[in-house]
């Protein structure tokens, strides 16, 4: 049973993504995206390098929102089990109406840590606004065609972001199960 059949023009990173989530849907292709493009800003292989927020307001923390943490899953491989992915809200954080999503690279031998924020830009509620049922795959890979640049605004986290960011998740450091 398939939920999703590819077209022959779909990107391997959005097939992927509408595999690992069942079917093809604009909060996953958000999420790829941004998951994506964060691990080469950042040049790791992700896994358990990264650390993955998703700011949304608590009555957002659902589906069809909540879709965009499959995205960024697949696509950066923090994952639910290993605890390096979840939803947060903190309104002194992030405004209220828009998810934010933070991708922050652990810190590494002399490296300290660093990461990006994303907001959605107003071209990319306006194309989550044209979302109907019947539509989801037509809007998923209008989404897809764009740029990051196009849909998404991108900056690197400033210090007290991270700091703030990085004292809300349980240290992962006293446990030895990242040098797999």
């Amino acid at each position: 049973m398939h939920f999703y059949v590819p077209n022959p023009s779909d990107p391997d990173w959005l097939a992927e993504a509408a595999e690992f989530h069942g079917h093809l849907g604009p909060w996953v292709t958000v999420g790829a995206m941004i998951g994506h493009d964060a691990l080469q800003r950042l040049e790791t292989p992700g896994q358990w390098e990264i650390e993955v927020i998703c700011w949304m307001p608590p009555e957002k923390q659902c589906r069809p929102f909540s879709c965009i943490l499959d995205g960024l899953q697949v696509s950066t491989g923090a994952t639910m089990g290993k605890q390096n992915i979840r939803f947060d809200f903190d309104p002194q954080l992030v405004g209220n109406e828009q998810p934010a999503v933070y991708v922050i690279r652990r810190p590494h031998g002399e490296h300290g840590s660093c990461g990006f924020v994303y907001h959605m830009k107003d071209a990319l509620t306006a194309l989550m606004a044209r979302i109907v049922p019947g539509q989801l795959e037509e809007i998923s890979r209008e989404i897809a065609d764009h740029q990051v640049k196009e849909l998404l605004a991108v900056r690197p986290l400033t210090g007290e972001e991270l700091a703030s960011a990085r004292s809300r998740i349980a240290a992962p450091d006293d446990h030895t199960h990242h040098h797999h």
